[in-house]
């Protein structure tokens, strides 16, 4: 049988001979609001998080996160405990949150945390298990059939292990299967095509007045996705004359060229390039997936390959192969695939076009956040004492 890693266990505190004692919760003053604290990684983590607005704008909230420009554009407005990044793999780090989380779990002692991973809420579930504060973990959309890191760490420490996927329950004992926060049907392209085929798509081309504008997002991960990054810089000199290409690029270095390629760019402008897209080319996360869907455009997934240090897993090779044959996205492996995809836009206007994805809660999203709201519970914990 497989080992799903589940033998990992929190750290506990022990003392001989002595009592410890600890408060369980500090009573809330009547009339005051339950607080709420969402604990997230940048990109998809926080997407999946934004889905259930249903459920966190009814509460006081707080959110712990990271000081990037895709968390900082996307909670404005919001407040935000900033936490030490990166988490993937690092020690260091898990420390430092670690010492952060004890902090502020005693000064806010919030009634519920809420994560979807990825590192950051170890020490939040650990420290919050130890604390008498409710927990629950939300198992990610990318992951059908395996288990991520921290769900495998939190999972014995939360009060509810909420997934999307029915192969996800059978990875994770006592977990409630609620439906997926994003949709998992087909995705119909629509394109515009004239009665004589090709030629009629030519004469449509945007470009025929406007260069075709190709947006290429690697996402907010550390790793370096040089690969991508590279092949659409290649693609973008050889359509100087005819497409403008806009590269995120994020950690890698850049290929040099025509195009346009910021290390990173903010949530609002990037879903105005989407909107504004032919081709939208990304990594196989769902955040930027469902965005791109949602702007009325069908990406072009290039998962990013942990044998290559793009990733620190194989998830994303396993979930872009998916997405494809549910007909969710269009997808590429080599520089050839993706050059052959983004040469049909070029001659097929609309080859990528689609509805634009309902931004409305799926029943899984419904039910999801039903689930959350039942863990907010008004009444105030009783002081407990452990014996080590």
């Amino acid at each position: 049988m497989r080992n799903l890693g589940f033998d990992a266990e929190p750290p506990r505190l022990r003392a001989e001979g002595l009592t410890v004692a600890i408060r369980r919760g500090r009573k809330r003053p009547d009339g005051t609001e339950a607080l709420v604290m969402l604990v997230t990684s940048s990109g998809g983590h926080l997407s999946h998080l934004l889905e259930l607005s249903g459920f966190w704008q009814r509460h006081r909230r707080v959110w712990v996160s990271f000081d990037l420009p895709d968390v900082v554009s996307r909670l404005r407005g919001e407040e935000v405990v900033w936490a030490h990044h990166p988490t993937a793999r690092n020690l260091p780090n898990l420390a430092r949150n670690l010492v952060m989380a004890w902090r502020e779990l005693r000064r806010r002692r919030p009634d519920l945390i809420v994560s979807t991973g990825a590192g950051v809420a170890v020490p939040f579930f650990w420290l919050g298990r130890l604390m008498g504060i409710k927990t629950a973990y939300l198992e990610v959309y990318d992951r059908i059939d395996s288990t991520t890191m921290t769900g495998r760490l939190v999972r014995r420490v939360s009060d509810a292990v909420l997934v999307q996927w029915p192969e996800q329950g059978s990875l994770y004992p006592n977990a409630q299967v609620m439906g997926t926060i994003w949709p998992d049907a087909p995705i119909v392209a629509v394109n515009p095509r004239g009665p004589n085929g090709a030629e009629d798509d030519v004469a449509m081309r945007r470009a025929g007045s406007h260069p075709a504008l190709v947006v290429v997002t690697v996402g907010t991960d550390s790793h370096r996705f040089g690969r991508l990054v590279t092949w659409a810089g290649r693609w973008a000199d050889d359509h100087a004359d005819d497409a403008r290409v806009v590269i995120q690029r994020g950690t890698a270095p850049h290929p040099g060229g025509v195009a346009y390629c910021p290390e990173a760019l903010d949530f609002d402008e990037l879903l105005d390039l989407m909107s504004r897209a032919d081709a939208v080319v990304c990594a196989a996360g769902p955040g930027t997936v469902m965005d791109a869907l949602r702007a009325g455009v069908k990406p072009l997934v290039v998962p990013r390959n942990d044998e290559m240090g793009e990733h620190v897993d194989g998830h994303q090779v396993a979930f872009a192969k998916v997405l494809v044959e549910r007909g969710v996205t269009l997808g590429a492996n080599t520089e050839s695939e993706l050059r052959a995809q983004l040469d049909r836009v070029m001659v097929q206007p609309g080859w990528c076009s689609v509805t634009p994805l309902s931004s409305a809660p799926t029943p899984g999203g419904i039910r999801i956040s039903a689930a959350l709201e039942a863990l907010v519970s008004p009444v105030p914990h009783d002081t407990v004492a452990h014996r080590g």
